[in-house]
């Protein structure tokens, strides 16, 4: 299996891997082979320093005092995940050379690879979310390379000088094309590789809006959201761009799987933590229309079109169905400080509600109240007998 050393695999995969660019994907990566890695770890100490470097300057991004990101071998053993994953998008390991059996031993050393501990360490997370956010964007670069008297196409590899030289009299016409992650990996036998991926760096899977990206598990996310600093860079992130979907894209991601999590058994803290996110990207939304005056374009536009994308009727409606459960679930808390912005959020939810119609908000509320009902569904702020009082934190 792969020979090269760990000074190399970290300069021509794993750096590329965080600052974007080509990846070398070389030999599938053995058990033996990532033993010497670790052995050779603490000596390749140029490679480490930009890697962590570039890992810093991705998380500067996310939170105001990034953690030091000193890579380490459970990183190490993720990157070599990766890598092995990518290899299995390789011309190489559909061709002759690669049988089944020898297909499922790479298969099965990247599962061992990735199955590294679940964690709520906020600096591991960090970590491993700045050594994986550009997972689910990675593509291959497909060349097909035509002259005269025939054809040939490269799947992720150079094209060799010789087919190109004498251009003008050869007639060589080149065409490039991009395989995107969620094409490129389409086989049962990768599923479970990249979900481990994906669980292990749950702020990635948050942060991805890829048609690559597995499916968003609410239970496995939400203790993110209970990090202000992270959920407040999660919603500025989830709604940034000026085009309608592009502001709405990820939060209806979000909400479908909430629903889905509403068919679950949920801790209720759990739903209501998703559920106040949820409203908090609604008010979002009606702060960046709060200059405007009459109805929203946004709205009109997303929930008047014939066809809605899954998840964008249970977005806009999480407002007005936790108001039903309860009234002190409609809005975000301090919502009343702002006149203005207070006007433009209730101007959104009675357009919501015509749009939507009130048997959709009451149905979501009714899944709401399987899971938030009873006296103690919020803490009480309210004096004690004993004079103390508890609220939720």
């Amino acid at each position: 299996m792969a020979t090269a050393s760990c000074a190399e695999f970290l300069e021509t995969f794993v750096l590329p891997l965080v600052v974007g660019g080509d990846m070398h994907v070389g030999a599938p990566i053995d058990a033996p082979t990532l033993e010497a890695f670790e052995q050779q770890l603490p000596h390749a100490s140029v490679p480490l320093v930009a890697i962590d470097e570039a890992r810093e300057k991705v998380l500067s991004q996310l939170v105001v005092k990034p953690p030091p990101c000193l890579l380490d071998v459970d990183d190490l053993k993720l990157a070599a995940a990766v890598h092995n994953l990518l290899f299995l998008a390789h011309p190489d390991a559909h061709g002759w050379k690669m049988s089944e059996s020898r297909r499922a031993k790479v298969v099965a050393c990247a599962q061992s690879f990735a199955a590294r501990s679940h964690t709520v360490s906020r600096r591991r997370l960090l970590a491993r979310h700045a050594l994986l956010h550009n997972i689910f964007d990675i593509g291959r670069r497909d060349i097909k390379v035509s002259w005269w008297t025939g054809s040939a196409t490269f799947e992720g590899q150079p094209v060799p000088p010789r087919l190109t030289r004498w251009s003008d009299v050869r007639r060589v016409h080149r065409d490039e094309s991009r395989v995107a992650f969620g094409e490129l990996f389409q086989g049962v036998d990768v599923a479970s590789v990249i979900a481990a991926l994906s669980r292990r760096s749950p702020l990635t899977l948050l942060l991805s809006s890829g048609r690559g990206a597995p499916h968003l598990h609410w239970e496995d996310a939400v203790f993110l959201l209970r990090d202000a600093e992270i959920a407040r860079a999660l919603a500025y992130r989830s709604i940034e761009g000026t085009g309608v979907d592009q502001q709405v894209k990820t939060p209806a991601r979000y909400a479908a799987s909430f629903d889905q999590m509403l068919e679950r058994a949920p801790v209720a803290a759990d739903v209501r933590t998703v559920l106040a996110f949820l409203i908090y990207l609604n008010c979002l939304l009606a702060l960046k229309e709060s200059h405007q005056m009459g109805e929203s374009p946004l709205l009109a536009t997303i929930l008047g079109a014939s066809q809605r994308a899954r998840g964008v009727a249970t977005f806009f409606a999480a407002p007005g169905a936790a108001g039903l459960v309860d009234d002190r679930l409609a809005a975000p808390p301090g919502l009343l400080a702002d006149a203005v912005l207070t006007r433009r959020y209730d101007v959104h939810r009675r357009q919501v509600s015509s749009l939507l119609g009130a048997s959709v908000i009451e149905g979501l509320a009714e899944r709401l109240r399987r899971h938030l009902a009873g006296n103690d569904m919020l803490e009480s702020s309210e004096p004690q007998e004993d004079g103390s009082s508890s609220s939720e934190s």
